[in-house]
């Protein structure tokens, strides 16, 4: 590992470890669930917005944030939120512009970006 890889690394776990410091308990609870759900009743295994607006309700959290958690950034389009799957296509998020969307969003989303590098990292690695 050269030396930018390692630092990029040791990065990428303190911001992974920012899920426990920077995430309520709830919000982590709703995104265990969340995916849960997901895993079981929808076709490819992963949330869509309405079950982050679902569950954001039923926890009592901000679903920017909870979204942001897996890869769906929302912003306003006149009365209607639309979500962007930055997880499966992630140029839409920077095509439409990252100061669209809300803080708590982008926040959970670098935690989400930090974790898939690291377990893209680790599964690189020969044991």
């Amino acid at each position: 590992m050269t030396p930018q890889e390692a630092a990029q690394a040791e990065a990428d776990a303190r911001i992974v470890e920012g899920y426990h410091v920077l995430l309520s308990e709830n919000l982590r609870l709703a995104h265990v669930a969340m995916m849960e759900f997901a895993h079981a009743n929808n076709d490819d295994y992963w949330p869509k917005g309405r079950d982050v607006i679902r569950f954001a309700r039923f926890y009592g959290v901000s679903a920017p944030a909870l979204g942001g958690l897996v890869g769906l950034l929302p912003y306003r389009l006149g009365r209607r939120t639309v979500w962007v799957d930055a997880a499966r296509v992630p140029y839409l998020g920077r095509r439409v512009g990252l100061d669209t969307f809300p803080r708590a969003a982008l926040v959970s989303y670098g935690i989400f970006c930090a974790a898939a590098d690291t377990l893209e990292r680790e599964s690189a690695t020969l044991h």
